[in-house]
C-alpha cells in the first residue's frame, strides 16, 4: 500500500539540515529549500557535499555495524551503534520509537535522512542545468556533471530501497508544497536502476572526456564510471530480495547483464579521517579500541570449520559444556591469512555467550592497498570479487551451472583461499553453497551490510539455538527496516515496524 508523506517536512530536511557537515557549514538556501548555484564550480562543490552525505550515510557504524551483527557477521555486545539490542537471542524487533537512544535510532535515522539528502543534492544540480547554469554550455564537463548527479541518486535510492521497506522517489521536477508517495522497495529499485543506467548512457556518450572525481581520492573516467555503475545496478537487483521466494523472482538476466560490464577493480574510496571514513575502524582488528571491537561471528567461524559449532557455547546461562577447541583448522587459507586468533575473548558472559568469538579480521594487515583502517587508506565497499559473485549467481539462477562453477573456480575460493575447484559435474545446490560461502568470507568487512542482505534472500529463516554455519537470518530479525518514527510522527502517519516474536520473518508490518 502506498503512503502519502507531507512535502512541506521533507522540504526542511532536503535542504541539507542533515547532513555530514554541520549546519553552520549548511549550503545557502533559497526560500524554497533549494541550494544556491549560481554557476558552474557550484555544480560540483554540490555533488562532492552529495557523495559524501551518501558515503555516510550507508557506511557509516550505525547501519552498517547494527546490521552486520543481526545478520551474525559481527559479534559485538555492546550498545555502541545499537549493536547490542540487534544482537540479543532471540531477535528482537526493531523498537521504532522517538523514545530510544539516539545510537539506536541512528540505525534508521542516518541511511533515511542522509540518502534523501544525497538525492536532494543531486536534484538541485539536475535543477540548475536546466535553468542554464554551465561550465562548458553543455559539453562534456556539463555532461560528466549531470551523470554523476543521476549516479547519486542512484545510489541513494538504491540503498533505501535495500534496507527500507518504503520510501519517497523525488526527482528535480517534483512540485514542493504538496504531498509525494511512499513507494514500496520494489519500485524504488526499478528507479535506482533507471538512474544508473541513465549515468551509464551519458558516460560512455562522452568517452575520453568524461571524468568523475567525487569519492574521495578515486577520479573515475567513463570506462570505470560505468563499470562501477553497472556493477551497483547489478548489486541492487540481486540482493533486493527479502525471502527465498522472492529471491527466485529476481530477474537475474538483467543481473548477468550488468555484472559482466561490472567492475575489474576494487572500489575503494580513500579515507579522510573527516567526511570520508568508514565503519571498518570498528570492525577490523588492531584498531586503537583493541580486542574489545567487533570480532567474527562464531556462524562464520563454523563455515571455516565444520568442528565448530555455530553457536558458541552458552555455559552461563544453560550449564553446557564449554567449547573443546577454542582454535578452529580449515583448508581454506583465509582464516589465517585474513584472521588472528585470540585465545581471549574479552566480552562479558551477561550480555551473551553467543557473542563470543576469537577471531578477528586482520586483512588490512596483509593488503594495506586495499584495506587502510577506516580512518586513513582504502575503504573496500565493491570489490571485483562481489561483482565477479554477482555474475556466477546469474548464471546459477539462469540454469547455467557449470558456467557458474567456473566464474567460482577462476576467482578468491582458488587464488586466496586455495580451496580445491569444484567438479565438472557439480550440482546445483554445492555450487550454490560454494557461492553462498565466498560472499560470506571475501567478502567480509568490504559491502555494508551484505551477509544480511545476503542471509534474508538465500535461506530460510533458523531458530537462535539452532542456527547454522550458512543458513539464514534468525527468525525474529528484523529484514527490512522501517521509515525513521520521527519521520511517520510528523507525517502523521502510525508507527510502525519489523521483526520479534509477532513478525518471525521480519518482513511483516506491524503497528505499534
Amino acid at each position: 500500500m502506498l503512503r502519502k508523506f507531507t512535502f512541506s517536512v521533507l522540504t526542511v530536511l532536503l535542504a541539507g539540515l542533515w547532513s555530514c557537515e554541520s549546519l553552520d557549514n549548511a549550503p545557502q538556501l533559497t526560500p524554497d529549500g533549494q541550494q544556491v548555484i549560481s554557476k558552474g564550480t557550484d555544480l560540483q562543490e554540490a555533488l562532492r557535499r552529495g557523495y559524501a552525505t551518501w558515503w555516510g550515510s550507508v557506511h557509516s557504524p550505525e547501519p552498517a555495524v547494527a546490521l552486520g551483527v543481526t545478520a551474525d557477521a559481527y559479534a559485538l555486545p555492546w550498545d555502541d551503534f545499537g549493536a547490542a539490542a540487534m544482537g540479543q537471542e532471540p531477535r528482537l524487533s526493531y523498537r521504532n520509537l522517538n523514545s530510544e537512544p539516539l545510537d539506536y535510532r541512528a540505525i534508521v535515522e542516518v541511511p533515511w535522512y542522509g540518502c534523501l539528502q544525497a538525492v536532494a543534492d543531486a536534484n538541485d544540480v539536475l535543477n540548475a542545468l536546466s535553468q542554464g547554469v554551465s561550465i562548458d554550455q553543455n559539453g562534456p564537463q556539463d555532461q560528466s556533471v549531470r551523470a554523476a548527479a543521476y549516479a547519486l541518486r542512484g545510489l541513494s535510492w538504491g540503498y533505501l530501497s535495500l534496507w527500507f521497506d518504503q520510501a519517497p522517489v523525488v526527482d528535480e521536477n517534483t512540485k514542493l508544497g504538496g504531498t509525494i508517495e511512499f513507494m514500496p522497495y520494489t519500485t524504488v529499485n526499478a528507479r535506482a536502476v533507471e538512474e544508473l543506467e541513465a549515468a551509464i548512457q551519458l558516460a560512455e556518450a562522452n568517452g575520453i572526456d568524461f571524468i568523475h572525481n567525487y569519492f574521495n581520492g578515486l577520479p573515475l573516467d567513463g570506462s570505470t564510471f560505468a563499470e562501477l555503475a553497472h556493477s551497483y545496478a547489478a548489486r541492487f537487483l540481486a540482493q533486493a530480495a527479502r525471502t527465498l521466494d522472492e529471491n527466485e523472482t529476481t530477474n537475474w538476466q538483467a543481473v548477468l547483464q550488468h555484472a559482466e560490464q561490472g567492475l575489474t577493480f576494487d572500489f575503494a574510496p580513500i579515507a579522510n579521517g573527516n567526511q570520508w571514513t568508514s565503519y571498518q575502524q570498528y570492525t577490523l582488528a588492531n584498531t586503537e579500541a583493541g580486542p574489545f571491537w567487533a570480532r567474527l561471528d562464531q556462524r562464520l567461524v563454523a563455515a571455516f570449520d565444520s568442528n565448530q559449532p555455530a553457536r558458541y557455547p552458552q555455559v552461563e546461562a544453560n550449564g553446557e559444556a564449554p567449547l573443546s577447541e577454542t582454535q578452529a583448522t580449515s583448508g581454506d587459507a583465509r582464516l589465517t591469512s585474513d584472521f588472528v586468533y585470540s585465545p581471549v575473548v574479552g566480552f562479558p558472559a551477561d550480555r551473551g555467550e553467543w557473542h563470543f568469538s576469537h577471531y578477528q579480521h586482520k586483512r588490512q594487515l596483509i593488503q594495506p592497498d586495499l584495506f587502510g583502517d577506516g580512518l586513513a587508506g582504502p575503504m573496500p565497499t565493491f570489490l571485483k570479487a562481489d561483482n565477479e559473485l554477482l555474475q556466477a549467481e546469474a548464471l546459477l539462477r539462469t540454469s547455467q551451472t557449470a558456467a557458474a562453477a567456473n566464474v567460482i573456480d577462476g576467482g578468491s575460493r582458488t587464488s586466496r583461499g586455495n580451496l580445491p575447484p569444484l567438479t565438472a559435474a557439480a550440482p546445483y545446490f554445492e555450487v550454490e553453497e560454494a557461492l553462498l560461502y565466498e560472499r560470506a568470507i571475501e567478502l567480509f568487512n568490504t559491502a555494508p551490510a551484505s551477509l544480511w542482505l545476503d542471509r534474508r534472500r538465500m535461506r530460510p529463516r533458523e531458530a537462535s539455538t539452532e542456527v547454522t554455519a550458512l543458513g539464514g537470518l534468525q527468525l525474529g530479525t528484523p529484514a527490512q527496516l522501517p521509515v525513521p518514527a520521527s519521520e511517520l510522527r510528523i507525517n502523521g502517519m502510525e508507527e510502525y515496524s519489523f521483526g520479534g516474536e509477532q513478525d518471525p520473518q521480519g518482513i511483516e508490518r506491524f503497528f505499534y
